[in-house]
């Protein structure tokens, strides 16, 4: 099917994959395996054409078509996303309608598949959404539309880039029965990702990439065995940081990595803000047209508690965080008060983002400004999308402290949006922590992450939310993501009607 022969590829001044050999056949299916920075989705933008390289690409006829070949990505639907925020700016500017792409153009843009087309959105949970512009949808219900439009194009070669990510434990279960069952029926499919156990049985072989290089490769059995594993992770594993040795906090001072640094590191929560709720809201109502989001709703964050929020897609988990953050118009016409003071009585929206620390997937699709991973880590201090004025050399060295944390001082100087998308989360994750917020909002944080990655990102959560001011909100749909520090946890679930309620335990 696919042949690839001393391929190899390089971005600028920086070499990605290096004497590539690898040959596919109908008939197989194959996981990609690696950790952030591999190569891995490099690899399948050289299969499809999208970037140069060096060497040999010999492909099949029935795949010389590149329309024969369905992809989904997590890049793919952050251009997606880009395109349709471009639309709203030139909206706003020109004051010329624009045409927002709905659910249903996104699936099928010729309308060749109307039948197949309601029964994926049927399976996937979108059916009430299809006439919905895509602007409107969550990230998960954005990823599900990709999924849909890549199994109606009746592909060839179907390569899905990390699928799992974003969606609910229904649709993830939904989703891998399909595979299942396309692999049986002889698609050749090619699953992207970082975490073994998510391949499903049907996946005959695996190749794992390291450092642009090919790791491993052949039969899942002999490929798909702990010393292999290891091995591809050994890096991770051998330079692997005690978090819990390097960040210690007590009275008197916090280390990080050894070195003294002050304690407001993570902590600086006013007396003021003490004294009152993070967050109250009584009886709000959001609703988009006839879609009721929000009904009745009451809720309060505490100091000293820290949250857990779940609910399947579309539930009203991204509505909620944009009320708290300042993005949402509707936090006007309802009773909110954000550290005790009410939404709408004079405060600027950066009065608000001043103390919250914020990260998810939305918010790295918009943030696409081309600077080096410093600059953004640093550009958590002015909650900038970008970086406009200098920071103090206090504050370098607090971002290169927590940088070094997380293992990514090797990003430091390298351009952010030329980074992979795990590198690009991780940055964020740091810029999200930089200003020790009194309030830590982490929607979906490790997505994108390899095993490793997230470990670290879950242990240094934890440390942070049980050992200083610092509250945390935790949007997640895994249940991987285990973390003590969580005492609260808001759950929405369905009512008869359809209308998601939260409950709060």
């Amino acid at each position: 099917m696919l042949s690839l022969k001393n391929v190899s590829n390089r971005l600028w001044d920086k070499q990605i994959l290096k004497d590539i050999f690898w040959s596919t056949e109908f008939g197989q299916s194959w996981a990609i395996l690696g950790p952030n920075g591999a190569g891995k989705s490099t690899l399948i933008k050289v299969v499809l054409g999208q970037i140069p390289y060096c060497g040999t690409i010999k492909r099949h006829q029935e795949i010389e078509d590149f329309g024969k070949i369905a992809h989904v990505s997590l890049e793919q639907q952050k251009l997606l996303v880009a395109q349709e925020e471009k639309k709203d700016r030139y909206e706003e500017y020109s004051g010329n309608e624009e045409h927002f792409l709905t659910g249903q153009e996104v699936m099928d843009p010729e309308g060749k598949h109307p039948e197949s087309l309601l029964k994926i959105a049927k399976q996937l949970g979108l059916s009430s959404l299809l006439g919905n512009p895509l602007r409107s949808f969550s990230n998960g219900e954005t990823r599900k539309t990709l999924i849909g439009k890549a199994l109606l194009s009746e592909p060839k070669l179907l390569i899905l880039d990390e699928p799992f990510e974003g969606l609910d434990t229904e649709s993830v279960l939904w989703l891998k029965g399909a595979l299942s069952d396309l692999i049986k029926n002889g698609l050749a499919v090619w699953l992207v990702s970082h975490r073994f156990e998510e391949l499903v049985p049907e996946i005959t072989h695996v190749l794992c990439l390291k450092y642009g290089e090919i790791f491993a490769q052949g039969l899942r059995s002999q490929v798909l065995i702990t010393e292999v594993m290891e091995g591809l992770y050994e890096k991770a594993d051998h330079k692997e940081t005690n978090l819990k040795t390097n960040l210690k906090t007590n009275e008197n001072s916090t280390e990080i990595n050894g070195n003294p640094i002050s304690t407001d590191f993570f902590e600086s929560v006013t007396e003021k803000d003490r004294k009152h709720s993070l967050i109250r809201m009584r009886n709000v109502n959001v609703h988009y047209g006839e879609k009721v989001v929000l009904k009745n709703f009451y809720w309060s964050v505490e100091q000293g508690e820290n949250w857990k929020i779940v609910g399947p897609n579309g539930s009203g988990k991204s509505t909620l965080l944009s009320l708290i953050c300042g993005d949402n118009l509707q936090a006007y016409a309802n009773e909110i008060y954000l550290f005790g003071r009410r939404r709408g009585t004079g405060e600027s929206i950066w009065d608000i983002k001043q103390k919250i620390g914020f990260v998810s997937s939305e918010f790295q699709v918009r943030y696409r400004q081309p600077v080096n991973a410093l600059k953004v880590v640093l550009s958590g201090f002015f909650d900038s999308i970008g970086y406009y004025q200098p920071a103090s050399v206090t504050q370098t060295e607090r971002a290169l402290s927590l940088m070094e944390l997380l293992e990514i001082t090797n990003l430091t100087d390298l351009d952010f949006t030329r980074l992979s998308y795990g590198q690009q989360r991780l940055i964020l994750i740091a810029r999200a922590m930089i200003k020790s917020p009194p309030l830590l909002i982490l929607d979906e944080p490790c997505q994108g992450l390899d095993r490793t990655n997230r470990n670290r990102v879950l242990e240094l959560v934890d440390l942070v939310g049980k050992n200083t001011t610092t509250q945390i909100l935790y949007v997640t749909h895994s249940a991987d993501d285990h973390l003590n520090c969580l005492q609260r946890e808001l759950c929405f679930e369905a009512t008869p009607e359809g209308i998601f309620h939260p409950i709060v335990t």
